[in-house]
């Protein structure tokens, strides 16, 4: 190796090998670990000088004579400059979601994917309480009038069918906006698109059908909501509930179901109270009376009252405005809450369809009008390790299309009664209460009850009702629960719950159903 070469590293080092001195010589402002470290960076770059030097003895390689000043001071530099990281820039885009949200990038919005895959079996000891519990659908029990009827539906005992038909899927967005207010939009639905309500009936063919229709899985919307700085539109549980308040239950309605509807509503809150004014879907479900004339009463399959949930191609639900509610509200600190709720509808139908049978039927193309109103109080209270108390009490006229069990029953139409009586609204009272007990954090039992009341007393005393099939319009509905829940892991249960439902008519016939149903679900 040439001289040249040795004196150009020798001049690399120097410059540092000054600087470490000055350093080590300079007055107090320089501390004692600035000068070891220095010290010991240039004992690495002697050793790294070592090895250029023996890789350029056994390769030969001729190298360009750098000036000692170019080549020492980057090293110098590098030596005494301070390191300083580079900040990088946040990106616009960059949020923080809550778990389960997946950020789309190039955007502030995230999305969310969400469901529940369940499986229900049932065991029904007398009539055939339905894929999903509603006392207004269980059959009556006929052979008070007729005992030589073995196809009515109290004949049918001891039935068993299984669906998944309450397996959900659920899609979230959420976008973060600069403005601070989020919005936030989601859509669910489950597959109880076609439901057997019990037993088909009066049908003496075909008889109990529930295994044909427990097969048949029809996707139907349950929620659609967008939301954004307090204000809600789209299609949700009605305003006139807490969802806070709904008490556990294997079967999907269980002890206190109320309806979906579309709906726009606004909340503003402040600290734990919150008021909530909302405008929803109207429709005026109603009762009538539509005899089939036959030659032989005993023959024939068709009940003379209808209870129209949908509107028809003849007497048409007419709304003209939304049903309006107004809600408050009061979170307490201990997860307790407090609602009450008032509602006022205008019930409107058109009389496009005269009654059948012998009965003289007028049909003007008017639209009958009456006013509905509602209250609804309800709590839950929390008690000792996560348990708790829960009712409710509702009060009103024409409430049908507010409680699932009602459905249908809001008021009744009767195109021949004097003017100003042909649409009367039904009035409505609901009390229902439960406890729920937590065992421990994978154990759980609730016992809950209730009872509605129609006022429908007087109201089919003007039909003379001699039809085996005719049981008279609907006055009570009592619901008995008692299930017990196992969760062994996060998002996973197992139920297995009692039901006891009953249906009373206004001529004394009673349909009562005893249900054991046992339900293991996931959510993901």
């Amino acid at each position: 190796m040439n001289k040249s070469l040795i004196l150009l590293m020798l001049g690399c080092s120097l410059p540092v090998l000054m600087a470490a001195n000055e350093a080590s010589t300079a007055p107090s402002t320089v501390s004692a670990s600035e000068v070891t470290a220095m010290q010991k960076q240039i004992a690495d770059l002697q050793k790294q000088l070592a090895v250029i030097m023996k890789q350029m003895q056994e390769t030969k390689v001729e190298h360009k004579v750098v000036s000692a000043q170019q080549v020492a001071k980057p090293v110098a530099e590098a030596v005494v400059a301070p390191t300083v990281a580079k900040e990088e820039p946040k990106k616009e885009n960059e949020h923080q979601f809550d778990k389960g949200y997946i950020a789309i990038p190039g955007t502030t919005g995230a999305v969310k994917f969400s469901g529940m895959v369940k499986l229900d079996m049932i065991r029904d000891t007398r009539a055939n309480t339905s894929e999903q519990t509603c006392v207004g659908h269980l059959p009556y029990a006929l052979q008070m009038r007729n005992p030589n009827l073995p196809n009515t539906p109290a004949a049918w005992k001891d039935q068993f069918y299984m669906h998944a038909k309450q397996s959900k899927f659920r899609l979230e967005t959420l976008v973060k906006n600069k403005s601070g207010s989020d919005v936030n939009a989601y859509v669910e639905g489950d597959f109880y698109g076609v439901t057997q309500w019990g037993d088909a009936f009066p049908n003496g063919t075909t008889g109990n059908n529930a295994p044909q229709s427990s097969t048949t899985y029809t996707f139907r919307l349950r929620h659609a909501i967008i939301a954004y700085s307090g204000l809600e539109v789209g299609h949700t549980t009605t305003t006139f509930n807490l969802d806070e308040i709904i008490m556990p239950s294997v079967d999907l309605n269980g002890i206190n179901g109320y309806n979906r509807h579309a709906l726009i509503r606004y909340t503003h809150k402040l600290g734990n109270f919150a008021i909530t004014a909302a405008a929803e879907h109207a429709r005026a479900d109603y009762m009538t009376y539509t005899p089939t004339p036959t030659a032989n009463g005993a023959s024939a399959t068709t009940t003379n009252y209808a209870y129209n949930t949908q509107d028809s191609a003849g007497n048409l639900s007419k709304p003209e405005r939304p049903d309006l509610i107004l809600r408050l509200k009061y979170n307490f600190d201990n997860g307790s809450v407090v609602g009450l709720s008032v509602i006022n509808r205008d019930l409107r139908v058109q009389n496009n369809a005269a009654l059948t049978g012998n009965l003289p039927s007028t049909v003007d193309g008017k639209t009958y009008i009456a006013n509905s109103w509602g209250v609804n109080l309800t709590a839950k209270i929390m008690t000792v390790g996560g348990s708790f108390f829960t009712g409710g009490i509702t009060t009103g006229k024409g409430l049908g299309w507010y409680l699932l069990d009602a459905t249908g029953r809001s008021a009744f139409f009767d195109p021949n009664a004097a003017e100003g009586q042909k649409l009367k609204p039904i009035e409505m009272n609901m009390f229902w209460a439960g406890y729920s007990h937590v065992w421990c954090p994978q154990w759980q039992t609730t016992i809950g009850l209730a009872r509605i009341t129609l006022g429908t007393q007087g109201l089919s005393n003007a039909r003379k009702v001699t039809q085996w099939y005719e049981p008279g319009l609907d006055r009570t509905y009592n619901k008995f629960l008692i299930n017990t829940m196992y969760m062994p892991e996060e998002n996973l249960k197992f139920g297995l719950e009692y039901f006891v439902l009953e249906r009373k008519s206004t001529l004394g016939y009673k349909g009562l159903g005893h249900r054991l149903q046992f339900a293991a679900s996931y959510n993901f």
